[in-house]
């Protein structure tokens, strides 16, 4: 039995880590991969607003994937998930960073409900906020390498 015991704590740690390991790089791989679906689905939203005969039914599906695409963003900085591009100051110091997450957030909301109301301004000023946003936080919070 004692030899059982030994051996199931040394073999722990082999086992235990890459599960680990594996879930840290989901949570990094599902965050890179809401950030670059925000990235194309605002293009998209940019192209749609050009348009002179805007189809704001498709403004309204994408801008709430963009809200969908932020919910995830919201649950992926839980305190330990490091990884990625991201800085280590989302974790240390993430008053800044909330307060960022939380303007993005915002300026899914007004694109959606702008294009509730069909107002061409209030969605351009929507996805304006979102893009400022975004520049701003990779400014701060994105390492180049």
């Amino acid at each position: 039995m004692k030899k059982f015991t030994i051996a199931l704590i040394i073999a722990l740690p082999t086992i235990a880590l890459p599960m680990i390991s594996a879930a840290a790089a989901d949570v990094v791989n599902n965050r890179q991969q809401a950030f670059s679906s925000i990235e194309e689905v605002s293009k998209q939203v940019d192209s749609e607003l050009n348009n002179s005969d805007v189809d704001w039914l498709k403004v309204g599906e994408l801008s709430d994937m963009l809200v969908e695409h932020g919910d995830v963003l919201n649950a992926s900085f839980a305190e330990g998930d490091t990884g990625g591009k991201a800085k280590k100051e989302i974790w240390s110091k993430p008053e800044k960073f909330n307060q960022l997450m939380l303007q993005m957030n915002q300026g899914f909301s007004e694109l959606y409900q702008a294009s509730v109301e069909q107002d061409l301004s209030s969605a351009e000023q929507g996805l304006d906020s979102v893009n400022n946003t975004c520049k701003g936080c990779h400014r701060t919070y994105r390492s180049r390498w």
